[in-house]
């Protein structure tokens, strides 16, 4: 028997030799794939699985270099020990085969087992014939190809079960894991089910580990482990993941496919593609077990739904996506995904507001006025009022905008204008706004309707230093051997802010002690590094946002019902708040949270609050404050002053001396103040034009003065004409429009009998 496997040995030798001197000049096409085309397959940036048809097959094309060692080597152990010694066929192995009276295709090379799946998988030839052509496309595979390429081919194409075509695929589908992270007890585990794929494939898996052993075994004899590290493998728990996976990230998924098809729409629908996002898998699945745990804490308060969108400032990449509590669930409103659905963003506006406040020469130490205030508007006067119901007199733009006040950001907008306020909304990207015509002074308390994802590259844009990057979804994509048949060519960001000024806000919102007044000190959206947050609720309490960002990350929390239904008095703070900071640190955890880069173009200066002025001689609050390069002010404060006594005084502007004295402040006395207006009207505005629309029967206003002292009445008069009295408690009247040019005068008498008179000139359009 020895005699007549040696002269086996020796003949098949020689017709080896034969033929691979012949395999050198014979032409070989280049080889494809084989099999049946595998189903399109989309994954997450780092390689995850997010979705895959389970009616057909997987295929994700990797090299040899993103493969691990180990499972180079466990493949050449199970299937082809002198694979790197034989020229294709191996004449030792097929020797021994019919020395122990087996099947000859029990000796088939990893070349030959490729060359029958890339070649002759429709070979219908005897056997015979068969195995020789097979015998010469190995030969003529190792005589054009290396090693290195023969073994890629052979492990981008094997099967491995649950349709998963090569061992990148199988790596994902089995562990979730690339094939550059397999261990060894992995490794030995995949090598070891391409003989029975589907014998071996079970979650109870006793065959595969059976098999498993088998190949540390003899990969032990082969000298690529030692029996310790056998052992150790085979001990070793495996988690292998179920066949069927719950879908991830659908609503992304969808989002993900719709711009492949507006992008590349000759490829919408072609089977065989892998499509290469740019979504976080752990922070999706994460953002994802954050919604629904935040979701059962709210079920008393109504609130049934909720969205998370996450985007990386500077790129635009979409790194989380989640469209609703229930993603993809029609009966509980999972089929709507609410970061594409236009709502109402309530406060969360403000930041651009303010903005555009800061591009017409306001800084972050402009005061304000925090007072109560009515404001002519077309639909009649317009009376805000704070989330807390509470007004905190003369406040810097930083306590503004940081504590969400509303009368000060309502004054800021009548001050710069609707246009001034949608020009920079239509900049950052917030397409759903209309025109001018569609909003009134609400517009800033978010009475417009924007998409979560919008508003949240929007505040990206800030954390981007004032650049806007167009959010995608897809990297590139691929056909089943690797080539790229789409490569995300992004668009150059768009200077929609300066630098300096997308800082200022920056700074504003990661300001935590600037929240106190709106908030108090302690918020449910803290988190251990620099971020900027914005809340917003919507009226009715049918929207809650919470919007942050850092130069790594921004990320958008939206809390609600899809069907706008109201909650319980559900504010952003409490609603989107803690899903937004619980996000946040997740996203901590994967990526560095750098702090805001200030630009060369940012001073600093000590200026007197709240004036925003030159402290001067009895400033009692000097407080740093951060400017755009030739913004600092000049002026001296005359806010505080020393009386006789040496007590410091305050002396606001008339508006807020009501509040002043309602607050129990030390005022300066009336009759010394530093104030120039004894009497000022507030409503209507000097040089306002109002409009009205004419098919409204009756459209009015509400006329009020403000006066440094009490006052006993006033009295209203347009044109020459006197249309009423009020009280000093209540030195206000309405008016019903009429068109055309108008001055109004006030007179108003004082309790020491004294009168002051004040006029207003204005103009009512159609």
């Amino acid at each position: 028997m020895r005699a007549t496997a040696r002269l086996l040995v020796i003949a098949i030798g020689f017709v080896s030799l034969s033929l691979t001197a012949y395999a050198r000049f014979a032409p070989l096409d280049a080889p494809e794939s084989s099999g049946a085309v595998p189903g399109t397959v989309v994954l997450d940036a780092h390689g995850n699985v997010l979705e895959r048809d389970m009616s057909a097959g997987v295929r994700i094309p990797t090299t040899i270099d993103r493969v691990a060692p180990r499972m180079l080597q466990a493949t050449i152990s199970a299937e082809d020990r002198r694979f790197l010694q034989h020229v294709g066929v191996d004449p030792v192995a097929i020797a021994r085969a019919l020395a122990n009276s087996s099947s000859p295709s029990g000796a088939s090379t990893i070349t030959q087992q490729l060359a029958r799946r890339l070649y002759l998988a429709d070979d219908a030839s005897p056997l015979a014939v068969r195995k020789a052509h097979e015998a010469l496309i190995a030969l003529q595979l190792e005589a054009n190809r290396s090693k290195a390429e023969i073994l890629q081919l052979y492990l981008n194409d094997v099967y491995y079960g649950r349709g998963a075509y090569g061992v990148e695929a199988a790596a994902r589908v089995y562990f979730g894991i690339g094939a550059a992270n397999l261990d060894l007890a992995h490794a030995a585990y995949l090598a070891g089910l391409p003989q029975r794929p589907s014998e071996y494939d079970s979650v109870i898996d006793s065959a595969a580990r059976v098999r498993q052993t088998y190949v540390l075994a003899r990969m032990v004899e082969d000298g690529w482990i030692t029996r310790p590290q056998a052992d150790a493998a085979a001990a070793e728990r495996i988690d292998i993941l179920p066949a069927s996976l719950p879908p991830i990230a659908h609503q992304f998924v969808a989002f993900a496919r719709a711009e492949l098809a507006r992008l590349r729409p000759d490829l919408a629908g072609r089977d065989g593609l892998v499509i290469e996002t740019t979504l976080d898998a752990g922070l999706q699945s994460e953002s994802e077990r954050l919604v629904r745990l935040r979701l059962e804490t709210l079920r008393d308060r109504n609130a049934t739904d909720a969205a998370l969108v996450a985007i990386e400032p500077g790129t635009g990449r979409l790194v989380a996506w989640v469209g609703s509590a229930t993603d993809g669930d029609p009966l509980h409103g999972g089929e709507i995904d609410m970061v594409r659905t236009p709502r109402q963003p309530g406060s969360a506006l403000k930041p651009l507001l303010y903005a555009a406040a800061l591009e017409r020469g306001y800084t972050a130490a402009t005061p304000l006025l925090d007072v109560p205030a009515s404001f002519a508007t077309d639909e009649g006067p317009y009376t805000p009022q704070n989330f807390d119901r509470s007004f905190h007199g003369v406040v810097p733009l930083r306590v503004a905008l940081a504590s969400s006040l509303n009368v000060p950001a309502v004054r800021t907008l009548d001050a710069i204008g609707l246009d001034a306020m949608l020009e920079i909304t239509h900049r950052f990207g917030l397409t759903t706004l209309g025109d001018v015509g569609s909003y009134g002074l609400s517009l800033t308390l978010g009475s417009g309707e924007v998409r979560l994802v919008d508003l949240t590259n929007a505040f990206a844009a800030f954390g981007a230093a004032g650049m806007l990057s167009e959010p995608f979804a897809i990297e590139r994509v691929r056909d089943g051997s690797g080539r790229i048949l789409f490569q995300h060519a992004p668009a150059a960001p768009q200077r929609v802010l300066s630098a300096e000024h997308a800082y200022v806000i920056s700074d504003i919102l990661s300001d935590p002690n600037a929240r106190i007044p709106g908030f108090g000190g302690v918020t449910p959206f803290e988190v251990p590094f620099p971020a900027a947050v914005k809340t917003g609720t919507s009226t009715g309490f049918r929207d809650t946002w919470t919007i942050g960002f850092t130069p790594n990350i921004a990320i958008g929390v939206w809390v609600g019902n899809a069907d706008g239904a109201p909650m319980l008095d559900l504010a952003g703070v409490e609603g989107a708040g803690p899903i937004w900071r619980d996000a946040m640190m997740a996203a901590s955890l994967s990526r560095t949270m750098s702090p805001f880069v200030r630009p060369s173009g940012i001073v600093e200066a000590t200026v007197c609050t709240p004036t925003g002025l030159l402290p001067g001689p009895d400033c009692a609050s000097p407080t740093s404050e951060i400017f755009a390069a030739g913004t600092v002010p000049t002026g001296h404060e005359t806010y505080y002053v020393r009386g006789s006594d040496g007590r410091i005084a305050i002396d606001p502007p008339i508006e807020a001396r009501d509040w002043a004295r309602a607050a129990g402040l030390t005022l300066r006395s009336d009759g010394a103040s530093a104030s120039r207006d004894v009497l000022r009207i507030l409503a209507p505005v000097a040089g306002t034009t109002i409009h009205f629309a004419p098919e409204i029967a009756s459209s009015q206003i509400l006329l009020r003065v403000v006066a440094a002292r009490g006052i006993e009445s006033v009295t209203f008069a347009i044109d020459g004409r006197v249309i009423g009295d009020a009280p000093g408690s209540d030195p206000a009247l309405l008016w019903t429009l009429e068109l055309g040019g108008h001055t109004l005068r006030a007179s108003a008498r004082f309790a020491d009998g004294s009168f002051a008179t004040a006029t207003s000139a204005f103009e009512v359009k159609r």
